[in-house]
């Protein structure tokens, strides 16, 4: 196992810092009010240092992100843990996902700010690449316990995820985030139910 150099930790410890900071700075500013001078005095370190990390405020908005979605993936990975039954877990996983869009600082930074910020493609791709698996995962869970049967391929988990985004964006936006997560989830887990299999049972042969 090979050993950092002190340069290395150092490096590893003042980015870390700098995001921070970033987290902070573009939860009560947003993006476009958000400046690397900030950053900087708040990560307790010079101008010069942010932008040997990150080129732009674009490229650290983007760590900062990924921050985010890190932790609402450990979050709902933790409170999903033990849980066996397909459907309870889907929905625990939903409606923690909808409690994080609760939280001042992801709601600001990941369901307000990114989309914009970082251009619906990239925003869209970082969001697929930590939770898509994740989703589709869950829905081959409860096919394979019959309690669902959805179409063959990606398709299903893509449009779950996108009620899901939808879902934290009315959460984030409502005057009373808590009610509308409760009405948000039993929504999108009304979607998840639809995709039982409804089609009707196969003619019997003619003797």
């Amino acid at each position: 196992m090979a050993v950092k150099s002190r340069r290395e930790e150092y490096a590893e410890t003042t980015r870390a810092a700098i995001v921070q900071a970033a987290v902070e700075e573009f939860a009560s500013e947003g993006f476009a009010k958000s400046t690397m001078d900030n950053v900087a005095q708040a990560a307790r370190v010079t101008k010069g240092a942010v932008y040997h990390h990150f080129t732009d405020k674009a490229e650290l908005f983007e760590a900062v992100f990924v921050v985010m979605e890190e932790r609402l993936l450990a979050r709902v990975t933790a409170g999903v843990s033990g849980i066996d039954d397909p459907f309870e877990l889907m929905a625990t996983g939903v409606d923690l996902f909808l409690a994080e869009c609760c939280e001042a600082d992801f709601r600001r930074i990941a369901v307000q700010e990114a989309p914009a910020a970082l251009g619906w493609a990239r925003w869209k791709e970082i969001e697929e690449q930590y939770f898509l698996g994740l989703v589709a995962g869950s829905l081959d869970a409860l096919a394979q316990a019959g309690v669902i049967a959805p179409p063959s391929g990606d398709l299903t988990a893509r449009m779950l995820l996108a009620a899901m985004s939808e879902a934290g964006l009315a959460v984030a936006a409502s005057p009373r985030p808590a009610a509308e997560r409760r009405r948000a989830g039993a929504l999108v887990m009304q979607f998840v139910s639809g995709l039982q299999d409804h089609s009707p049972p196969a003619p019997r042969a003619d003797p």
